[in-house]
């Protein structure tokens, strides 16, 4: 929060100073100010007034730059498509991204100690949600009581800790290796 409020404070000053800029430029185009006093005291002026104006222009530049940043950022809004509908009720809607969802199915492959490595992609559906994780499983592994496992415990978690349906979970061993995990039997992934 307090980052939050700083950001918004450089935004104002910036965007103040940047205006004030404008304001004094387009003043002396249209001959209401002339800004010749001005160019006559940056060439004659005190040199330690000139050298705080240099440091003031170049943290004006500095402001504008950080402002286009942010404002590229805020600009950006997860989509529709990366979120799921959590709950739905009279005060409104609750949403979760499919980045946590997959970082919950993360959770759940790490804590199975026959699959070496895993990555996973949730993919929104009609009423719920599809899941692809592919695997690289240490040898000696039952793989069909291993995916069967796996995919229990991807849908009886997600569905019990979001309530979204899970629809299909998609389980691809791309590889068996040797591994220093021993492999004695099937456990299932909670």
């Amino acid at each position: 929060m307090k980052s939050d409020k700083f950001s918004k404070f450089l935004i104002s000053l910036t965007l103040g100073i940047f205006g004030a800029v404008l304001l004094l430029l387009a003043a002396e185009s249209w001959g209401i100010v002339p800004l010749s006093k001005f160019t006559n005291f940056l060439e004659d002026g005190p040199a330690i007034l000139r050298v705080l104006l240099g440091i003031l222009f170049v943290a004006l530049c500095a402001g504008v730059i950080y402002v286009i940043i942010r404002a590229l950022k805020l600009g950006k809004e997860l989509d529709a498509g990366e979120m799921n509908l959590l709950t739905r009720s009279s005060a409104g809607e609750s949403f979760i991204s499919n980045e946590a969802v997959s970082e919950l199915v993360q959770r759940i492959l790490k804590k199975n100690k026959q699959i070496k490595s895993a990555s996973c992609k949730v993919i929104p559906v009609e009423d719920g949600v599809n899941v692809q994780v592919r695997q690289t499983v240490y040898s000696g592994t039952d793989l069909n009581q291993l995916c069967t496992a796996v995919q229990s415990s991807i849908k009886q978690e997600i569905e019990s800790v979001t309530g979204i349906p899970v629809r299909n979970v998609a389980v691809n061993i791309i590889k068996t290796v040797q591994g220093t995990e021993p492999v004695t039997e099937t456990k299932r992934v909670n």
